[in-house]
């Protein structure tokens, strides 16, 4: 792992407190060798009646594209769910599933809906291969109607949280206007994975090519952040969105896997007293990061084996010169306050403000804009947001514009840009297959 922390202050008020935030980059390394990750891959498909007609049919497609993008010797299976529960293709190499397009395309919409089941059985099938130097990876499509078998959401994520602390993750995608996406978020963050909204068939590619791009460049499992503030230092917020706990003053961040393709980011904002030497350093806190790092084998054996690591990391500043401003650290967070702005935006909605909420959106927009210098992704954030503003000002949001929304939110929290540029609506696609047809 490589880190590296920026910094900016700035005073915000007569009293002389300091503003200070940090932005914590973690990016990953691939194995030395060939390195991939060997994948141990599990599809748990929903085939229940609510899944009918085009969510089961561009779930079957989204199953058919992955498994025909992974690799012959890695291992893969599928199980389809409604009340019962069917195990499509056992675990085994990819290279010796003959036939599995056909057995995938064979699935049809059947009764209610036992997810519990079909995600249990799907941890079947990766515990047969499972080993810690694996990407070991459940991946559940669903509407996330869950209403036969472990029901309660907080059941279920036990399930997957205990699947995640012995090294199964689980990503979750919504399929249909009918799925709940607070509930499949819930399991993902439980499962320690991503997850996906499919809006239209065709991102399905785009969506699959990103987690395959993961999958494949596992850098190190289970990494946390431990956050620990020195006398004087008040943390006014963290920007980015990870799941929590806090124990004897020290906020401990779960960030989940950390790969080669993508860096995890951390935005931290704390507020110091202005007094003190101006040229003399002051600690500010301390972050202790832990991870399962993935390696290759010293024993001169081949082969990938996992190491456990802590790193140390200070956070100290000098307050001389006036004000630092850093422009990696302000792009960030004017996306970080869009994603914010649609999370407000979809709470008056929901309040019957639209004018608020589309108020809010625009005034998102030009911030947007006003720090965009050129840059692609910040032009179609603004382009989106005003969009949004337009949609909501003048007849409201639907379903789809509601999970669209949650979506594009969660993924700039996540500082998930692949699935940013997945989900956007602006995102010119293309209808692709795999040639081997899965």
């Amino acid at each position: 792992m490589n880190q590296t922390i920026l910094l900016e202050h700035e005073p915000i008020d007569e009293g002389g407190k300091i503003r200070v935030r940090a932005l914590l980059r973690i990016e990953g390394e691939r194995p030395e060798g060939d390195g991939r990750v060997p994948l141990n891959l599990s599809v748990v498909l929903d085939r229940s009646g609510s899944m009918h007609g085009p969510p089961l049919e561009a779930a079957k497609k989204a199953a058919r594209l992955l498994l025909g993008r992974i690799f012959p010797d890695d291992t893969c299976s599928v199980v389809a769910y409604d009340d019962s529960v069917s195990v499509v293709a056992s675990s085994a190499r990819r290279h010796d599933q003959k036939g599995l397009a056909v057995a995938i395309d064979g699935i049809d919409a059947g009764g209610t809906t036992n997810l519990s089941g079909g995600w249990l059985a799907g941890r079947v099938e990766v515990e047969k291969h499972r080993a810690p130097e694996k990407s070991n990876r459940l991946v559940l499509l669903t509407d996330g109607l869950a209403n036969t078998g472990i029901t309660k959401v907080d059941e279920l994520a036990a399930l997957f949280r205990q699947a995640r602390d012995q090294g199964v993750v689980t990503t979750t995608i919504g399929f249909g206007p009918a799925f709940d996406e607070r509930f499949l978020a819930r399991l993902a963050d439980a499962g320690g994975g991503n997850t996906y909204y499919i809006e239209e068939p065709d991102q399905a590619p785009a969506i699959f090519e990103a987690e395959l791009e993961e999958l494949l460049s596992l850098s190190a499992q289970n990494l946390t952040i431990a956050i620990t503030l020195r006398d004087g230092t008040e943390l006014a917020a963290v920007h980015h969105s990870y799941p929590r706990s806090e124990v004897d003053g020290t906020l401990e961040l779960r960030m989940g896997d950390l790969y080669a393709s993508e860096p995890k980011l951390l935005l931290l904002e704390m507020l110091i007293g202005g007094g003190g030497h101006p040229d003399r350093s002051v600690d500010l806190a301390s972050l202790r990061l832990t991870a399962d790092v993935v390696t290759r084998r010293k024993d001169g054996g081949g082969g990938l084996a996992v190491e456990h690591r802590t790193v140390a990391l200070p956070i100290t500043f000098s307050p001389g010169g006036g004000p630092v401003l850093h422009p990696e650290i302000r792009r960030e967070l004017v996306f970080l306050n869009a994603a914010a702005a649609r999370e407000a935006a979809l709470r008056d909605e929901a309040d019957g403000r639209w004018s608020e909420g589309a108020r809010r959106l625009r005034e998102s927009a030009l911030e947007v804009r006003e720090h965009a210098d050129g840059d692609p992704r910040a032009l179609e954030e603004a382009q989106d947001l005003t969009a949004m503003a337009e949609r909501l000002e003048a007849e409201g949001l639907d379903a789809r514009d509601r999970k669209y929304m949650a979506q594009r939110s969660w993924g700039t929290r996540r500082a998930k840009g692949t699935a940013w540029e997945a989900m956007s609506r602006s995102r010119p696609r293309e209808e692709e297959d795999h040639p081997d047809g899965a």
